[in-house]
């Protein structure tokens, strides 16, 4: 994939929350004994904290935490159907049909975005700088890094409005993910493009479940063959198994999508939601 420019890659739509969004918030993580923190997370640890060892009746005492935690530039993790799955199972429930008076989808969705305990926490990622990250021992290429060629990490571009930078050039470093509530982030900076969401959820799956030696050399060895067959895997529905005029066949993953606008799909649900700015 081509490296997105800022035009390309924020959006100027005021959308509902969703994967991709850049947030003023916090992140927060264990800290091992010896204190311990990567040059690229050193400017994330404002404040430590040292919880005391305790011991339940019957367990072994558990040793103390030390935790890392601070205020960052963060990028929302969780896919979009997970930003509304409560909220959406509420809504199925009030509309589906049934010996009582059925509710319109409408009042179904103000009742459900009422309820202020659906939905709470998302994940996210911190923007970091890209000089302070370092792969095994070296600083990494930022050609390489910022091409998002390097496994673990999604180039940001630089946001400016009226001259002021208001997103620095970073990368977000997906190896340190938070879960934070709904109610605690401070802002919305801004929202992404369809072609950014599309790298980050790309990003996440070849970090998280796409990480194999063979795929490129099974993809070489594809070009130029022909296709003879594809089929969907029964007992994995996310699965594409295409054959080649060879015989060898190769498992692709269906390309996530982004849920259609609508009430019982995405909302507007975001106690921010009236301070974001895109």
């Amino acid at each position: 994939m081509s490296r997105l420019d800022a035009q390309a890659f924020y959006s100027v739509l005021d959308e509902a929350p969703q994967q991709g969004d850049i947030l003023v918030g916090a992140v927060s993580r264990i800290v091992g004994d010896d204190g311990y923190t990567p040059e690229r997370w050193q400017a994330l640890d404002e404040h430590r904290a040292l919880l005391a060892p305790s011991q339940a009746a019957g367990i072994a005492l558990v040793p103390a935490l030390r935790v890392a935690a601070g205020r960052a530039l963060v990028m929302v993790c969780t896919h979009d159907c997970g930003l509304d799955k409560e909220c959406n199972a509420v809504v199925d429930e009030l509309t589906k049909p049934s010996e009582g008076e059925r509710v319109d989808e409408d009042t179904a969705q103000a009742v459900a975005e009422r309820k202020e305990d659906l939905d709470r926490s998302f994940t996210v990622s911190p923007l970091v700088d890209p000089s302070t990250v370092f792969v095994a021992g070296k600083q990494a290429d930022r050609g390489l890094l910022m091409g998002g060629h390097i496994v673990g990490y999604l180039p940001v571009p630089e946001l400016r409005v009226a001259d002021a930078v208001v997103v620095p050039e970073s990368v977000v470093d997906l190896t340190y993910r938070s879960t934070l509530d709904r109610t605690a982030y401070t802002q919305r900076i801004s929202c992404i493009s369809e072609p950014a969401r599309e790298r980050l959820r790309f990003a996440l799956a070849k970090l998280d479940v796409l990480r194999t030696p063979s795929l490129e050399v099974q993809l070489s060895a594809a070009v130029g063959q022909k296709i003879t067959s594809a089929r969907v895997s029964k007992s994995n529905p996310l699965l594409v198994e295409l054959t080649l005029a060879d015989g060898s066949r190769i498992e692709l993953l269906k390309k996530p999508g982004s849920p259609a606008p609508g009430p019982t799909s995405r909302t507007k649900r975001s106690v921010r939601g009236d301070r974001s700015q895109s």
